[in-house]
């Protein structure tokens, strides 16, 4: 699990919350497998995007909110460097 233990180190949580990190991070790497079309998770790629599922967590559905003067606005997807690492290892699947 030593993945686990450098997201818990990047998002500075602490053990009470492995278990939430854990299946985040499951399907992402399914949704990287997904997405890709490989049979392995590259595990920097999956490592940013539980990290931004993370961030969002609580947030989920946020379109745009505005409140003292700060503007919050959640997109339905990864951010466009995540989505271009994985578009990086997308394979070609024929039908």
């Amino acid at each position: 699990m030593a993945k686990i233990d450098t997201l818990k180190t990047l998002l500075q949580i602490d053990s009470t919350q492995e278990d939430l990190l854990a299946a985040l991070h499951e399907q992402c790497e399914a949704e990287y497998i997904s997405r890709t079309h490989q049979k392995e998770a590259d595990e920097n790629i999956v490592a940013e995007m539980v990290i931004e599922r993370w961030n969002r967590l609580g947030n989920e559905g946020l379109g745009s909110i505005n409140y003292s003067g700060i503007n919050e606005t959640w997109y339905s997807d990864y951010s466009d460097r995540v989505l271009r690492l994985i578009r990086s290892k997308t394979r070609m699947v024929a039908i």
